[in-house]
Order: structure tokens, then C-alpha cells, then sequence
């Protein structure tokens, strides 16, 4: 089995301060591709493990942990010894249960340095003798009451085990599971744009919005464009390091705006300008950024793959967490952007080839991988697409964040 045959996603994990500490990673074998197995999740653990091995974790999530999902018979089978202790979390699938032999697995496993996870776990006789070994318990979150949540954290709780709230989709789920105590949570709260109805957009917020709506305009001219940069030096100096760490490097140094302008080409300098303006936003996850980046690069290389046009496909997928940054409805934001009609129902309907390729994006996020069946893409662009992404947004997310 090749990497190239595999889907992948990773799914972040925050702390209590929305701090980012490890993404989850989630496979999925092309159909055909399994290796020989007796069992399908055999298969499907072996090749998790082996897509770790050949990408790497550098690349796959960089300085964070990984969380690498591991089934009873990956689990006894030490599969987990190839990956390296201090760089992964064993997370142990809902349907192992404390057997002699998974109790062995998970001494054994603890003895050689790692840490383990509990996924979606239930407290009853089959699973509590798990509870020994584990670092981390993960709880689903759908469907719980607050009291439930509460009671569920006291019937597990002990000194130096961290509870992770899992499928966290709303910032309202989110302020329930920080109130009842738990330490860890993972789902897409940060994403979604946190709406207060008859409150004022923050000013830097409406100025982020201005500068856009000027580089959307087809009738913008260079020197417009140079003139608006100019007029914040902390922009343009930053715009300046970030064209040459991330376009140019040692091949050509960019000395001036004009240049810039010149060298980028108005498509490519929106986007750029937004990228840093939307990095500068105080009081946002730096995970929402990476996010940014990501589905825009990867929506730029389906859209170079599939029709030759990727600027607007990267505008597509930078765009398209706008709301979130700003917190205001995505169709507010579009309509003040005065975009394009195309790229409008792409953002808002997810129509057009532009609107196929950040649907693809969103459901390679999430490992929606019934939502890729019967698209345009296979599953090796997709793959390719996604890794070229994670790399690009780690290069930009330094740039960006240089002094």
C-alpha cells in the first residue's frame, strides 16, 4: 500500500485557551487498495500507520502531537511501535474493550513512553478497566445536558487524566463544555462566526472589509493599489517580507510596492493582502488562519489540475471562512465585497466548478469521505492537493507570523 492511495485529513484539538496542542489524523484507503487482510480494520490500521511513516509527521501536523486511531487487533499487534512516543497519542477505538490482551497491549504501550486516548468512551464493566492506562478520555458531545455533561466528567474524573470534548460545532456547546470542567476540545466551534444580533462590527473587523471590497474591484489600478498599501507602513512592510519568504525567496528580491504589485498581479496581491489582513485580527484562533490558508491552497491546486485557473479558486477557499473572521453572515460579506457572481455562489451555494472544489475541500477537512464519492477528482489529486496545502500554509503561517 502507497501513500499516494490513501486519503487524509486532521482534525485540530485545542486547549482551554483555544490554544492549538495536536491534530487527530483520519485515513481513508482508496476502494481496491487495501492490503491483504483478514479485516477490513486491520487493513485500515496498517495503513495509517504506514502513511505516517512514509509522509511523515513533520509534514502531516508539524511541531504538535498526533492522535493515530487504533483498533483491538492494531492495538495487541504493537503496530503503534514504529511511530515515535513523544510525537503521538494512541487512540483507542470505542469498540476495544478491557480484555487480558488489550490490557497487556496498553502496559506495554504506556511502558515504552506513550500516551493514550480513549474514544467515545462509555463507562461501564467492559471498558472501566481501560480507564487505568489512559492519559485522555474523549467524550461525544451530541445530545448531552449540561448536568449530563457535569456528571459524566465526575464519574471518570482523576488526577492527571485530561477529558476531551469531542464534536464540538458551536461556540454555545463549546461554553458548556468550558464550564463543566473539561480540559481539551475538538469540532469546527472556531470556525463558525459568532453572530450577536445588533452589535456594532468591530473597526478593524470594517476595515478589513473596505480594503477588500477596493481589491475586488475590476477597475482597481496598480496605483490605486499601491497608494491603499502605502498608506498603512505596517502592511506594507509585512507585505514586502511575506511576497519574498513565500513567491519569490532567492530567486528575486521585491525591494518596492510597485514591484510587488507588478510581480503578483491584482488576483494574487487580494488574496495576499487578505491573508495578512485576516492574520492580524485580534481575539481569533491561529488555527482559523491555518484553516484559511489551507482550503485555499488546496482549492487553487484542484482548480490548476482540473480547468487552469487557480487565482480564483484560491480566492474561493480563502474567503469562505470570511464570516468566521469577522462575525458577520458570510452573505453580509459578500454582498459589501461586490464579488464576482460566480465566486458568490460558490461562497454561498457551493454551485459551479468553483463551488465543486471547496465542497471537495470542506468534506477532506472533516473526513466526509462519503462526500467525495462520484466527484471530479480522484483520490490521489485530492491527496496530493491536501498535503501540497498543509505544506504551503505552514511556509505562509511563518511568514506571517515573522517579526
Amino acid at each position: 500500500m502507497l501513500a499516494e492511495e490513501v486519503l487524509i485529513a486532521r482534525q485540530p484539538i485545542f486547549d482551554r485557551a483555544n490554544g492549538l496542542t495536536a491534530y487527530e489524523l483520519l485515513f481513508r484507503p482508496e476502494h481496491g487498495a487495501l492490503v491483504d487482510s483478514a479485516s477490513p480494520e486491520v487493513a485500515t490500521a496498517v495503513v495509517s500507520v504506514r502513511s505516517v511513516m512514509d509522509i511523515g509527521l513533520d509534514e502531516l501536523v508539524g511541531p504538535v502531537r498526533a492522535w493515530v486511531n487504533f483498533s483491538r487487533t492494531a492495538l495487541t499487534e504493537e503496530h503503534f511501535r514504529v511511530l515515535p512516543p513523544e510525537r503521538v497519542v494512541l487512540e483507542v477505538l470505542e469498540s476495544v474493550v478491557a480484555d487480558a490482551e488489550v490490557l497487556r497491549a496498553l502496559r506495554s504501550a504506556r511502558t515504552a513512553g506513550y500516551q493514550i486516548a480513549l474514544d467515545d468512551y462509555v463507562l461501564n464493566e467492559r471498558t472501566a478497566g481501560l480507564l487505568e492506562f489512559a492519559d485522555f478520555v474523549k467524550l461525544d458531545m451530541l445530545g448531552r445536558s449540561e448536568a449530563g455533561l457535569v456528571d459524566d466528567l465526575r464519574s471518570i474524573a482523576r488526577p492527571g487524566l485530561r477529558i476531551l470534548a469531542e464534536k464540538v460545532e458551536t461556540r454555545a456547546v463549546h461554553d458548556a463544555a468550558l464550564d463543566a470542567g473539561f480540559h481539551l476540545f475538538q469540532g469546527y466551534y472556531f470556525a463558525r462566526p459568532d453572530i450577536v444580533p445588533g452589535r456594532r462590527m468591530p473597526t478593524d473587523r470594517n476595515a478589513l472589509l473596505r480594503l477588500l471590497s477596493e481589491l475586488q474591484d475590476p477597475a482597481t489600478t496598480f496605483e490605486r493599489i499601491e497608494t491603499l498599501i502605502a498608506a498603512d507602513v505596517g502592511l506594507g512592510v509585512r507585505l514586502l517580507r511575506h511576497v519574498n519568504a513565500v513567491y519569490f525567496g532567492v530567486r528575486e528580491r521585491i525591494e518596492s510596492l510597485r514591484h510587488a504589485v507588478v510581480m503578483l498581479g491584482t488576483e494574487r496581491l487580494r488574496t495576499c493582502v487578505a491573508m495578512i489582513l485576516m492574520a492580524d485580527l485580534d481575539g481569533k484562533p491561529g488555527e482559523l488562519v491555518t484553516m484559511a490558508l489551507v482550503r485555499a491552497h488546496m482549492c487553487e491546486k484542484l482548480g490548476e489540475r482540473m480547468h487552469g485557473l487557480p487565482d480564483r479558486y484560491f480566492s474561493v477557499g480563502l474567503f469562505s471562512l470570511l464570516d468566521a473572521f469577522v462575525d458577520r453572515p458570510l452573505g453580509e460579506i459578500v454582498e459589501r465585497l461586490g464579488l464576482s457572481k460566480e465566486l458568490s455562489n460558490a461562497l454561498l451555494l457551493h454551485e459551479g466548478a468553483l463551488g465543486d472544489s471547496l465542497r471537495a475541500v470542506e468534506a477532506c477537512e472533516r473526513a466526509d469521505w462519503s462526500a467525495l464519492e462520484g466527484g471530479s477528482c480522484s483520490a490521489t489529486d485530492l491527496r496530493d492537493c491536501y498535503l501540497e496545502a498543509l505544506r504551503w500554509s505552514g511556509q505562509v503561517r511563518s511568514s506571517l507570523a515573522a517579526d
